[in-house]
């Protein structure tokens, strides 16, 4: 029997040669923390970096711990953060910001700070009155900055001439266009404390009898006399000299670094110039005389205030110029 059916006896020989079951081999473990699967993980990575590049209110720079030890997590996370603290701090103005890291887009942030650096130092060079700085390097934006640059040259230079007309006539008298008062304060201030000359000297001028030609010819006439008068003192003096209608027929004038033997000298040939004028008014030849006072003066005082300065020297030319009138006018007393 057993001959004739040996495949009877196969299974139990061929049940002892299967190996014995082996124990599987443990799960990967995973953090209770970190995503389970790639997925999840992908999702985390995501969510966390874009949090950081558009939550305004996102403050926390550390990464969460599920996602430490992710391979360039934690460096793509540093170029995020500080790409985007260096935007928010250029929109805020701030120009002085440094960041170690680098990239495309934070290289481009730190050329458009240094470009911005450059044209507001540009910019207070023009609010200083230099208009020539021109920008090349911000496509549509230079083109319109040097436009506003440019025309903010020409308007300055047109308020600039406004304003000098306007000065200029304001320090005019009207009759004559020779300096005012105004003026000869104003360019005697200049001399006295900024000059500061040792020695200068102050002539006062006054046409004799000048009631007399309102009276008889008219104001028309002493309108004539006076711009005669103005006239020649204006041609007979140096141009550093100035020369003032202080008043009525009255006409100031200071000589910077004359001393008084000097403006005396001065003084005499103003008025034998003015006793050899002619006017000729209406088929009649007028002739003028002036008196003149003179003093020397000598520079401010520290601490002096000029008003106090100036008018104690007018009041002393002054003095002169009343002696010369009680003397027998045409003279000159220094």
């Amino acid at each position: 029997m057993d001959g004739m059916y040996p495949s009877l006896q196969a299974p139990a020989a061929r049940a002892a040669a299967v190996p014995e079951p082996q124990p599987a081999a443990p799960a990967p473990t995973v953090p209770e923390s970190q995503p389970a699967d790639g997925t999840a993980l992908a999702t985390s990575v995501v969510e966390h970096l874009l949090q950081v590049a558009v939550s305004p209110r996102f403050k926390d720079e550390t990464p969460p711990e599920a996602l430490r030890g992710i391979k360039n997590f934690e460096q793509l996370l540093a170029v995020i953060w500080a790409t985007r603290k260096m935007a928010v701090t250029l929109a805020k103005g701030d120009l002085e910001y440094q960041t170690p890291e680098k990239g495309i887009i934070i290289g481009t942030l730190k050329a458009f700070q240094s470009n911005l650096k450059h044209l507001t130092w540009q910019t207070q060079r023009i609010a200083g009155g230099d208009y020539s700085h021109k920008v090349s390097f911000l496509g549509e934006f230079s083109e319109a900055f040097n436009y506003m640059a440019a025309q903010l040259a020409q308007r300055i230079s047109l308020l600039k001439n406004t304003s000098e007309e306007y000065k200029n006539l304001s320090f005019r008298d009207a009759l004559t266009g020779m300096y005012n008062r105004k003026a000869f304060m104003h360019f005697a201030e200049e001399i006295f404390t900024t000059l500061k000359p040792d020695v200068s000297t102050l002539v006062i001028a006054d046409i004799d009898k000048f009631k007399t030609f309102n009276d008889v010819y008219g104001h028309l006439c002493g309108d004539e006399v006076l711009k005669l008068f103005a006239d020649y003192l204006a041609h007979a003096l140096r141009p550093g000299d100035i020369c003032s209608r202080y008043g009525g027929e009255e006409f100031l004038m200071l000589l910077p670094g004359m001393p008084l033997s000097v403006g005396l000298s001065i003084g005499e040939r103003l008025r034998a110039g003015v006793e050899a004028l002619r006017l000729n008014y209406e088929g009649k030849e007028l002739r003028i005389t002036a008196s003149f006072g003179v003093c020397e003066t000598v520079p401010t005082a520290e601490g002096e205030p000029f008003d106090e300065f100036i008018r104690a020297c007018i009041g002393r030319a002054d003095e002169n110029l009343y002696k010369a009138k009680e003397g027998g006018r045409n003279r000159v007393v220094g």
